[in-house]
Formats: structure tokens, C-alpha cells, sequence
């Protein structure tokens, strides 16, 4: 006998089913897949025991003709694709021909269905062989799986516990449904219904039915449209960061997929919104043209490719700050009560910059700020009072344990401000300024020397020391372990600029992707965070005054440059909600 020989098509399932069906989750998301494909409207899901004894998925799609189903469960047969041009183009979830046989390879399958044109039948398959009788059914498809992994007892054995397979399942579950708003979904553990969405075609809606009422209300939408592709979703604010990247969720032409520049673009453009320690959570849906895309990279199609995936990067790094520089992006009172969510949403009110109509003030002068002899100065507008405008206006008229300003708001409501955030976010946008239009440096008259391990020392490239002129320090090797400094930049001398250089220098080697960008804006950061005011400093009512109207002449007044919230609001429906008054 040769040593080369032919599996048998239970063989080849069963190895085919180790790669596209790895758990419970596994069946349930090739099950949704297929009734999406399907055209259904409707999708239940029933879970018992995790999955390891019953697996149900109901859907009201065009059902399996009769005459088919022994072929829907053959390997490599499909509906999707016909021809090599067609795999380049694809607009389903499934195409490969291997989800049925591959689930029906180590586990007992029961379907019933129907379509419009002929009646109903069951098939069960176990073992390879297929069993067809006539069953009085609805026009659509049923699947029962049960006893998942029977034949292989090795993986059934790696299983994890009952509630950490639900974890999963509901994860998957969870971002099919946020892709596809248009389907309704509802999702069933041992009795118990975990959730189910409207499927009336809102996004809003759905994040509503799996999420609540408190994620609604601390979401901003965007939606952007460019001649390659369409973004519409959901961008979280403060209060619902996490210490994690799983509140991150793409989905790319109904597929939830991972695709990590996109991610890592996501998480770049909240850079100064929130904590860089902590990651946001946001739903974004991607439509991008097929041809654009190659989503046969992997077998469970988890992750893909497409073309333009860099413009892709360059339009979120563009756009979602934009949108969460709003006045809907200032965090509220943690302990509120969140008020009921209108029954309607107007269709295109998306996220777009709040304009404060303050006077810039052409006239300046220094006000010392500090009781000793620190050079911390704060520079302020020559103007008495804050502006009054018909559409916007703050005053603040106290400070809390001299850090936290009290400020009246014309809409009946109050602001509580950061000073010192306050101030670091006025700094850094001044800083930016500088550095991008009109960035000049001065020669040291005695140069720094900064001396380095070996190993550091090895790190200073050409490339490093072009970013570093590029952000205003002219540096140059020095001996075997020591770099000369020969200039900085014309405002790093009003501060520290010893610590402004190192700083720099210790940033840009230590970021192994030198992202000058990201560079610039953390090396300012820092400059901006020294320079400015302390908390525990106690200001008059003008300097509270000026340090507010430059606040709001910001682009970004919401938060300072390390993602801390500038400012915490309260409604004038909050306040009278704590006093118990039914308001007026």
C-alpha cells in the first residue's frame, strides 16, 4: 500500500471543521451567516447547555429547496460564487461550501425547512449519511445541532465553562446584530432571553436593545462618505472607556471583522480625548466596494484586506476628532439619572463642531499668577468680562478648593472646569500653533550634554535626529556615549528647556514607530502640563474669566491633552431632578 492515499469526505470535514469550527460560538456565527445570505428578516437563536447539548437557529429567509439539501452539505458546494471573477466580488457572508458539512462532521444536524414554491421537509444528518422525509413547515430555515463535538471528544474536552461559551457566543451574536440593524435578532440561553433587537433598520435602536438606555445616551454619531467608501456608527465618550480594545467594534460590509489599522487609527484619533491608559468604545459600519476588499484571508473570514485600508486610516484620523469636538462630548454627572431617550431620532443630525462666538481679543498682557518667584505666567485678554452671546455663554462665579471653577451657563445649568486641564489644553493648542506654522529655533549660547548608555546611544539614526529637528531641537553626536544639543525651540525658553529636551529625545527613542505626529503632540503635551497653571492656586474672578473665554476659543475645550475631561456639566434638569423640583 502507497503511503500517499485519499482521505474520505468524513475525514476531510472533520479537519476542515478544526479550522471554521472551534466552539459553540463557532456554529452559531456560520448559522447566522447563512440565514443573513438567505435573506432573513427574522433570526432566533437558542442556546442549551452553552451549546455542547442543543444549538437552535430560526430564521423566516428563502428556505433550501428539497431537492438541494443533500448538496448544502457537501463540501465545497455553495450558492455564493460560480466563477474565479466572482471570488474577487464578494457581497455574501458565506461562500466557501464548508460551514454545513463542517458542523455536520462532528455534531447531529437536524433541518427543517421550506421555501415558497414547494413544501417542507426535514433532513437529519449524522454519520455522513443524510436522512430527507416530507415535515409541514414555515418558509424558511431551522437548524438544530446537538451534541456538539460527540466524535471528537479531545476538543469537546477543551471547552471552556458554561458561562464563559455564553461570553463568546453573545459576543458574536452581538456584533452580527450591530451590523445588520435591518434583521431582527433575539438571543435565548436555557430558557432565558438575553436580548433581542427591533430590526427596524436603526443603529441607534439596536445598541439600545443589546446595550441600554445608558450607552445610547453617551454616544455621539458620525457619518462620512467618500468616492470608496461609506462610515456610519457611534463614537463613545468619557464615560464609557475601558481598559480594553473590545469595545472597538468594525463591521465591513455587514462582516464584523478585525483589522488593526483601523483599529489602531481609532484609538489614535481619541489621542487627547481620553486617557491614553484607557480605550474607547465605538461601532463603526464600513461599506467599501467588494472589489476593494479580499475577505478570503482566513478560514473563519475574521480578518481581511482591502486596498485603500491606509486612505481608510487617514479619513478616521480626520474625521472622529471632528466629531467629538462637541458640546455633546463634556462629560456629565456620573450619578444622574439618564433622562428618556426621545421616541424619534431626526435623521441626519450627526456630530458637527460647535462654534463659540467669543471675541479672540487682539490686546494682551501677563498676569502673575503664582505668590512666589516661579516665571508661571498666564497670558489673558485685556477684556473685563466674559462675552455674552444670544447662542452661548459661561461665567464662572467661584472655585472649589481653588482648582475646580464653578461657571454659570445661560441654559440654566452649570459647569464644573479643571483649571489646571483647563490651562494645559490652551497651552498645547498655542504650542501646536508654534511648532506648525511658524516653528523658529534659537542656538544655546553653552549647548546641553546628554550622555547615554551604549545601548541607547545606538538608536540615535539620521532618522532620529531629523524628527528631532523637525521638532525643534538640533542635536548632533557628540563622543562614543553623549549628544550635544545646539538649539531649541524660541518658546522652550520661557520654561524649562532642559526638561523640554529630554523629554523629546527620550520619546522618540523609545518609540520604536517614530510617529512624528504622535511625537510632536506628546512632547507638547508634556511642555504644555509644566507651563501651566497648578491646582491648589487660587485665581481671581477675571483671571477665571480669561482663562474660560481661552478655554472655549479651543478646538478641543473638552479635555486636556493627556484625555482628562477639561470640563464636567449639569443641566438645569439634572439640578432640579437632586432638589426634587418638578421644574418649570
Amino acid at each position: 500500500m502507497g503511503k500517499i492515499i485519499l482521505l474520505d469526505n468524513e475525514l476531510a470535514n472533520q479537519i476542515a471543521a478544526g479550522e471554521v469550527i472551534e466552539r459553540p460560538s463557532s456554529v452559531v456565527k456560520e448559522l447566522i451567516e447563512n440565514s443573513i445570505d438567505a435573506g432573513a428578516t427574522k433570526i432566533d437563536i437558542f442556546i442549551v447547555e452553552a451549546g455542547r447539548k442543543e444549538i437552535i437557529v430560526q430564521d423566516n429567509g428563502s428556505g433550501i429547496d428539497k431537492d438541494e439539501l443533500p448538496l448544502a452539505f457537501a463540501r465545497h458546494a455553495t450558492s455564493k460564487i460560480y466563477t474565479t471573477f466572482d471570488l474577487f466580488r464578494i457581497r455574501t457572508l458565506g461562500f466557501r461550501g464548508e460551514a454545513l458539512p463542517s458542523i455536520a462532521s462532528i455534531a447531529k444536524v437536524k433541518v427543517e425547512t421550506a421555501t415558497r414554491e414547494k413544501g417542507g421537509v426535514m433532513a437529519t444528518i449524522e454519520d455522513g449519511e443524510i436522512e430527507i422525509v416530507p415535515r409541514a413547515a414555515s418558509v424558511g430555515t431551522k437548524i438544530t445541532v446537538t451534541e456538539l463535538f460527540y466524535n471528537t471528544p479531545a476538543r469537546l474536552k477543551y471547552l471552556k465553562l458554561d458561562y464563559t461559551e455564553n461570553a463568546v457566543t453573545l459576543d458574536v451574536v452581538t456584533k452580527i446584530a450591530l451590523a445588520h440593524p435591518d434583521i431582527s435578532f433575539s438571543l435565548t440561553f436555557d430558557d432565558k432571553l438575553r436580548f433581542r433587537t427591533s430590526g427596524r433598520g436603526s443603529l441607534e435602536e439596536t445598541i439600545l436593545n443589546i446595550y441600554g438606555l445608558t450607552y445610547v445616551k453617551n454616544l455621539l454619531p458620525i457619518k462620512v462618505k467618500t468616492n470608496d467608501f461609506t462610515i456610519m456608527g457611534f463614537l463613545g465618550n468619557t464615560n464609557l472607556v475601558r481598559s480594553n480594545r473590545y469595545g472597538i467594534i468594525t463591521n465591513l460590509n455587514g462582516r464584523n471583522v478585525y483589522m488593526p489599522k483601523v483599529q489602531s487609527a481609532i484609538i489614535e484619533a481619541y489621542h487627547g480625548f481620553i486617557a491614553p491608559t484607557r480605550y474607547p468604545f465605538v461601532i463603526l459600519n464600513l461599506e467599501i466596494e467588494p472589489e476593494l476588499v479580499d475577505v478570503n484571508v482566513h478560514p473563519t473570514k475574521k480578518e481581511v484586506r482591502f486596498s485603500k485600508e491606509e486612505d481608510l486610516r487617514n479619513v478616521l484620523l480626520k474625521q472622529i476628532p471632528l466629531a467629538l469636538r462637541t458640546e455633546a462630548f463634556i462629560p456629565r454627572d456620573p450619578h444622574k439619572k439618564v433622562e428618556p431617550i426621545p421616541s424619534a431620532i431626526a435623521e441626519g443630525t450627526y456630530a458637527e463642531q460647535l462654534i463659540f462666538d467669543l471675541p479672540l481679543g487682539d490686546d494682551f498682557k501677563e498676569l502673575p499668577i503664582s505668590d512666589n518667584d516661579e516665571k508661571e505666567i498666564i497670558k489673558t485678554p485685556t477684556i473685563e468680562t466674559i462675552t455674552e452671546t444670544d447662542a452661548f455663554f459661561v461665567n464662572p462665579v467661584a472655585a472649589i478648593h481653588n482648582t475646580y471653577l464653578i461657571c454659570e451657563v445661560n441654559d440654566g445649568g452649570f459647569w464644573l472646569v479643571d483649571q489646571h486641564a483647563a490651562h494645559e489644553r490652551i497651552n498645547y493648542e498655542k504650542f501646536q500653533r508654534i511648532l506648525n506654522e511658524n516653528l523658529t529655533t534659537r542656538p544655546l549660547l553653552v549647548p546641553e550634554l546628554l550622555s547615554f548608555g551604549h545601548s541607547e546611544i545606538t538608536l540615535f539614526t539620521p532618522e532620529v535626529f531629523d524628527i528631532l529637528k523637525d521638532l525643534g531641537v538640533e542635536a548632533e553626536l557628540f563622543g562614543p556615549n553623549t549628544i550635544r544639543v545646539t538649539a531649541v525651540p524660541n518658546w522652550a525658553g520661557e520654561y524649562d528647556e532642559r526638561i523640554y529636551i529630554q523629554d523629546i529625545i527620550d520619546q522618540v527613542i523609545n518609540d520604536k514607530r517614530l510617529n512624528q505626529e504622535l511625537l510632536r503632540a506628546n512632547a507638547i503635551a508634556t511642555m504644555a502640563c509644566k507651563a501651566s497653571i497648578k491646582a491648589n492656586h487660587r485665581l481671581t474672578i477675571l483671571e477665571m474669566q480669561h482663562l474660560i473665554q481661552e478655554l472655549l476659543m479651543c478646538d478641543n475645550p473638552y479635555s486636556c491633552p493627556h484625555g482628562r475631561p477639561t470640563i464636567i456639566k449639569f443641566t438645569r434638569y439634572e439640578l432640579e431632578r437632586m432638589f426634587k423640583r418638578t421644574g418649570t
